[in-house]
């Protein structure tokens, strides 16, 4: 099922991309870990894909696609001589997309929808990224808060809570995006 939802978005997004290219944007993340799951992730970076077209005066709305990834920590187990290393969480977000442009130069958008998990060890669910920041006619340069409810789907160490007591990952950092 991930893989037909997965084959159906990209599919969309690339027939989209072919018949106009006016409000096509490329993105690339980069962030830190926060809350709970900060335990077991430490750096987020991720890029993503999406169309955006205007609905009235500086509303745009449309969808997204990226890749997300949350690089595992080395942590120590109280008991155990060495370190435990927590895989990697490797995501997949299809999102319905909105940017609103407070002024020429100046804008806020939000991306909602649901996150796969390509990894068997982790759970995909819902995915929320609020984000503001400063545009040009070719660039946007932006901060922002990005949150998953994704869990450990299985016990990676039984000796070990850290891994095991949270149930969203969220991630705060910069982003920029070139619109074609």
């Amino acid at each position: 099922m991930k893989k037909l939802i997965f084959s159906v978005a990209l599919a969309v997004i690339g027939m989209v991309s072919i018949n106009a290219q006016e409000g096509f944007k490329a993105e690339v993340t980069l962030g830190a870990t926060i809350g709970d799951a900060s335990d077991a992730f430490g750096i987020n970076y991720g890029a993503a894909a999406s169309y955006l077209v205007p609905v009235m005066d500086n509303l745009h709305v449309g969808g997204k696609v990226g890749l997300d990834i949350f690089n595992g920590k080395d942590i120590d187990v109280i008991g155990f001589d060495s370190n435990f290393k927590v895989k990697n969480m490797t995501l997949i977000p299809i999102t319905a997309s909105a940017q609103y442009d407070f002024a020429e130069q100046f804008f806020g958008g939000v991306d909602l929808g649901y996150a796969l998990s390509l990894n068997n060890d982790y759970n995909g669910g819902f995915y929320f990224m609020p984000k503001a920041g400063w545009q040009n006619e070719y660039i946007q340069v932006f901060g922002y808060l990005k949150g998953m409810s994704s869990k450990i789907d299985k016990d990676l160490d039984p000796g070990s809570d850290l891994v095991k007591n949270f149930n969203n990952t969220m991630g705060i950092g910069i982003g920029a995006a070139y619109k074609f």
